[in-house]
């Protein structure tokens, strides 16, 4: 019996981790960083460790700024990442914005009589880059929660696969 919960709770982990990654999908992310850190790790028989590494995970889960809106339950430890440490600075923001503008091809516009889309100068997408930037540092970003709010499904899973084990004693 204790290789089978053994097994289940290892099962959930996974779960956890399969739930986090196909909702953090669906939110449309951009290089797969941030999915490819989510992951999971044996700390005892029973208990496994589900975490997202990337070091902007609990920014894209809770927002930013005005927009910081933690997910119930994680209020304190949302709250550490609020107002958190600056990792570079304002030009370094830009030109990761720019890199990003110009690989989604945001302000590209397509022309329906040549059948062909207009490329932007660099210009342009600076100026794209310049005013997602200004609308960030005043704003924040939005949430999008991806990672706690699988507890209460797996939590769930979990408990009806342990009383499944249990019930064939």
């Amino acid at each position: 019996m204790k290789d089978e919960i053994q097994a289940e709770v290892e099962a959930s982990a996974m779960e956890y981790v399969a739930l986090a990654k196909r909702d953090l999908a669906g939110q449309g992310g951009d290089r797969g960083t941030l999915l490819r850190s989510i992951s999971y790790k044996r700390e005892t028989p029973y208990s496994y460790i589900v975490s997202a590494n990337a070091s902007y995970a609990p920014y894209i889960e809770f927002g930013t700024k005005k927009k910081f809106k933690p997910y119930p339950g994680t209020e304190e430890y949302a709250a550490q990442f609020k107002g958190g440490e600056k990792k570079g600075d304002w030009i370094e923001m830009l030109m990761s914005i720019y890199s990003w503008v110009k690989r989604k091809g945001i302000g590209v516009t397509y022309n329906v009589k040549t059948r062909r889309k207009t490329r932007q100068t660099k210009d342009q997408r600076l100026s794209i880059a310049f005013a997602i930037t200004m609308s960030i540092l005043k704003n924040g970003i939005s949430p999008k929660p991806f990672f706690y709010k699988q507890i209460p499904i797996v939590q769930k899973s979990l408990t009806q696969r342990i009383n499944r084990v249990l019930s064939g004693i």
